[in-house]
């Protein structure tokens, strides 16, 4: 059986001189605090390993060291990568905290019942993450002053009709 990978960050800039990474996480700091291992995907669609050195945060940002890579020169090519973990790999997560593969399928309706359509995808909207829905390409910004549930159990999150975008 082929494993399924899941996107836990994408790659923003390089940080430092010694090959360190700037990255836009997509999953809690949970994920990335005993990560060892991160795969990128050649274009050829080869899942390619790199052993992870060290992970830092600041601020919302991960830093991730490769090992063996120790210029700017030499990560400069990962600039725009996304960085992936096999499915199985990936830590249970808190109540309240979701992967945006979770997400996906899910049915979104108002707290007025209002039902708006499915998630088509997680979009990255750089300071937050949307809500791309099957309806009339319906972006939901995931923040929370919009969503105030998502019920994993019943495949459904309910967000504030007045501040929607509609």
């Amino acid at each position: 059986m082929m494993e399924e990978y899941v996107v836990i960050g994408k790659v923003l800039d390089t940080f430092g001189l010694e090959g360190e990474l700037k990255v836009r996480p997509y999953a809690p700091p949970e994920v990335f605090e005993n990560l060892e291992k991160v795969y990128l995907k050649r274009k050829g669609g080869d899942w390619v390993p790199f052993e992870v050195e060290w992970v830092d945060f600041i601020d919302d940002k991960v830093i991730i060291k490769f090992k063996g890579y120790d210029s700017i020169d030499e990560v400069e090519q990962f600039k725009g990568a996304k960085l992936f973990l096999p499915k199985e790999e990936l830590p249970e997560l808190g109540e309240e905290e979701y992967y945006a593969y979770e997400l996906v399928g899910m049915e979104v309706e108002t707290d007025k019942g209002k039902k708006l359509g499915k998630v088509e995808r997680v979009q990255d909207m750089g300071p937050y993450d949307a809500l791309v829905l099957d309806k009339e390409n319906l972006l939901v910004p995931f923040v929370s002053d919009i969503v105030l549930k998502v019920d994993k159990e019943n495949k459904k999150i309910i967000v504030k009709e007045e501040l929607l975008p509609v």
